[in-house]
């Protein structure tokens, strides 16, 4: 189902929303224009209207004669014939009798003319003035720029519009190239990189992220790979030899103490099978990134000593020895109890592989500025200095026979610093070649 939603491009959308703002913007500025110039031109019409009135007034004031009334309609008379639109003003005295015009409320009844009424008075004589001014002239400005409003609007909106088209579309065409390079971009050539334009915006920061989640995405796919590789390789051993012990087993008829030895040779594949598929099942949900354990408050020295206790069937077994060390006061760590008892047996079935019988073995605690410490130290073997900062990686073997002969997967101290860093711990390890190891935990403070 076609999701109508994105038929438009981005570049349309913009030039859309331009349009409209445009669109908006012209009606209020065109709106604006208008009351402004119809402002300005009414109060200039107020303003020249109340100047007359003035005049007017100065006038009745001047010549006003109480001995001769006559006079003063006819100065009145002289004044209008010398003033502009001078047949538009009335002026009644104060009996109401008009001295001056009489026909300006007539000429003013069509409402094409704008009028203004005063009054003043001359020695307690009331006289109404009453003055007028044409809007022909203002309702044409009016008009005219009202056809200018109609005409440009439109006109500038179009040439807005495509110059907003054209701009988006040239803004949007580093995102275009983008795009198809990343297109380009599949699984076989996970190592090709988009180019960083400099340009110190959005576009170079975008191409920044496409490379980093490129470049994310290519370890990830090599760890996989890898991962793989070296898992199908792990398990067809043991497979194999399962298989192959059964069909030799098979071949002919065997004594009951053949049988035995061979299935227990099965039995104990099928046990390092069983540990191997668990190991990479952990390794698995740490890829994954699932959610942390909940940390609680636990005592070390406790926890230790439980560790300790587990592998001394083993060190007997071995003959090795295993000790504890810890201080008297109490050390606390934030840690998950069940993960951290693998982290720790982990260490410990570490050493105990690779320490020679007679050897010695100790767990101990430790508190310091930096924090808590947990060591796992023992008299074995030791690890090579150019294999020392490999010895993390999964699937890696210092040498190969001796971990099979040991029962190791290369896996069990890859969990362990997975399980540290879920924690907030570092797993540090250190050797000496025919002295021992000594693997170290660090944790944050409490």
């Amino acid at each position: 189902m076609t999701d109508h939603r994105s038929s438009w491009s981005i570049g349309a959308r913009l030039t859309l929303w331009y349009s409209l703002v445009l669109l908006a913007g012209l009606a209020l500025f065109g709106a604006g224009i208008w009351i402004v110039v119809t402002h300005s031109l009414t109060a200039t019409i107020d303003e020249t209207l109340a100047a007359r009135a003035r005049g007017l007034a100065t006038e009745i004031q001047n010549e006003y004669k109480p001995s001769k009334p006559y006079h003063l309609a006819e100065e009145l008379s002289e004044y209008a014939e010398v003033s502009p639109d001078g047949n538009l003003i009335e002026v009644r005295d104060p009996q109401g009798e008009i001295l001056l015009g009489g026909r300006v409320a007539a000429a003013t009844a069509n409402k094409h003319y704008r009028t203004l009424e005063s009054e003043t008075k001359v020695q307690g004589r009331t006289y109404r003035i009453l003055v007028a001014a044409p809007l022909e002239g203002t309702e044409l400005t009016l008009r005219r720029l009202r056809e200018v409003l109609l005409w440009a609007t439109p006109l500038v909106l179009l040439i807005g519009s495509l110059g907003g088209y054209w701009m988006s579309r040239r803004a949007l065409q580093p995102v275009d190239a983008l795009t198809r390079a990343a297109q380009t971009i599949g699984i076989e050539n996970l190592s090709q990189r988009l180019e960083v334009p400099a340009a110190g915006d959005e576009l170079q920061r975008l191409s920044e992220t496409w490379n980093g989640m490129l470049e994310r995405l290519e370890a990830a796919v090599k760890r996989l790979s890898q991962f793989t590789a070296d898992a199908s390789h792990e398990l067809r051993t043991p497979i194999t030899l399962i298989r192959a012990t059964a069909e030799l087993t098979l071949r002919r008829e065997r004594s009951a103490e053949t049988y035995r030895e061979a299935l227990k040779h099965i039995m104990d594949e099928t046990d390092r099978t069983a540990r191997l598929i668990e190991d990479l099942l952990s390794l698995a949900r740490a890829d994954a990134g699932l959610p942390g354990w909940p940390l609680d408050r636990v005592e070390l020295t406790p926890l230790v000593r439980d560790v300790c206790e587990q592998g001394q069937i083993l060190a007997q077994e071995r003959q090795l020895e295993i000790s504890t060390e810890a201080p008297e006061q109490p050390v606390y760590v934030d840690a998950n109890d069940p993960a951290l008892r693998r982290l720790l047996l982990l260490l410990v079935d570490n050493a105990l592989k690779y320490t020679p019988a007679g050897g010695h073995i100790t767990v101990s605690v430790a508190l310091d500025s930096s924090g808590p410490t947990v060591t796992v130290s023992d008299t074995g073997i030791g690890i090579p200095d150019a294999a020392l900062p490999h010895v993390f990686e999964r699937f890696y073997r210092v040498d190969e026979s001796r971990n099979r002969e040991a029962g190791g997967a290369g896996l069990g101290l890859s969990i362990a610093q997975w399980i540290a860093e879920r924690h907030h711990a570092r797993l540090e390890a250190e050797s000496v070649v025919g002295q021992g190891s000594a693997f170290r935990v660090r944790f944050p403070q409490v």
